[in-house]
């Protein structure tokens, strides 16, 4: 059965949790963000810890890992030790996918700037032929975010003309 955690910074230390994720509302205007932890589908509320969150921080948990841990919407993986993206959900194909980082997403063309990330994990699991690692994320690491144009532009134009 598929696990579904998310993992988000805490408002009171900055500090990253996992668990469920639950949206309260406090007023028509206003809501509070909470990961919850220790939670049980008895009923029993014993022992259940809640940390509020910073909303723009909550991301999902992919059901993949790698080396090092778990795998969440946000990181950045470099893959055959130097290319880095993003991990996303992609609303059309429905699956977790990889950007390029550095390119908006309307600049993005999904046959050379995207790895399924599904894909990527067999191959890495099975055949040994990618590699590839979380080398940080969108929140902690920004400057990750700073991609080299001119590199980006060298690793399309061989996608392009071989």
């Amino acid at each position: 059965m598929r696990e579904i955690l998310f993992r988000g910074k805490r408002v009171d230390n900055g500090e990253w949790v996992e668990g469920y994720y639950v949206c309260k509302s406090k007023d028509s205007h206003t809501s509070q963000h909470f990961i919850i932890q220790n939670f049980r589908s008895d009923s029993n509320l014993d022992g259940l810890v809640e940390f509020e969150v910073i909303p723009e921080t909550v991301c999902q948990y992919t059901n993949f890992n790698d080396e090092n841990g778990k795998i969440y919407e946000g990181d950045i993986i470099n893959v055959l030790q130097d290319r880095l993206m993003e991990v996303r959900w992609d609303f059309e194909e429905l699956t977790w996918k990889l950007f390029d980082v550095g390119l908006p997403v309307g600049e993005i063309n999904l046959y050379y700037n995207t790895i399924d990330l599904a894909g990527l994990y067999l191959e890495t699991c099975y055949e040994n032929q990618m590699i590839s690692e979380v080398v940080g994320n969108i929140y902690d690491n920004p400057e990750l975010l700073k991609a080299d144009k001119e590199k980006l532009k060298q690793i399309t134009s061989r996608w392009y003309y071989g």
